[in-house]
Order: C-alpha cells, then sequence, then structure tokens
C-alpha cells in the first residue's frame, strides 16, 4: 500500500495553461496513486512527498512549478 501524499509538486507540460486545469489536475488526483513522471491533464508530477508512489488525499497539498 502507498503512503499518503502530503505533497505533490506538478509542472505544466504546455506553455499556456488555464486556471482550470490546475482544478482539473487536483479532482484527476485525488483518490488515486501517482508518482513522478505521470501526467495529470496538461502537468506531469514532478516530486512527490514522501518519494515514490503515493495516494493522494484530501489533505494532500499541490505546489504548481513552472
Amino acid at each position: 500500500m502507498s503512503p499518503d501524499a502530503k505533497v505533490v509538486v506538478l509542472k505544466q507540460t504546455e506553455e499556456r495553461v488555464a486556471e482550470f486545469h490546475r482544478y482539473a489536475a487536483r479532482l484527476k488526483a485525488k483518490g488515486r496513486i501517482v508518482a513522478p513522471g505521470d501526467m495529470l491533464i496538461v502537468y506531469r508530477v514532478d516530486k512527490t512527498i514522501p518519494d515514490g508512489p503515493v495516494l493522494v488525499t484530501e489533505n494532500t497539498e499541490f505546489v504548481f512549478a513552472n
């Protein structure tokens, strides 16, 4: 079983990203296991805390990096 994600850092893969995409990425991730390299809408999972595959919960913080 994967640990709960404390932080998920997402990097955009497209030059222009609408605010809606942030909402959609959060919604898609919740309740799923994500790992660095996974894609969420127009974002790539860059890092997770703790490292490796983690379960995204309601308490997970999302950091959107450029």
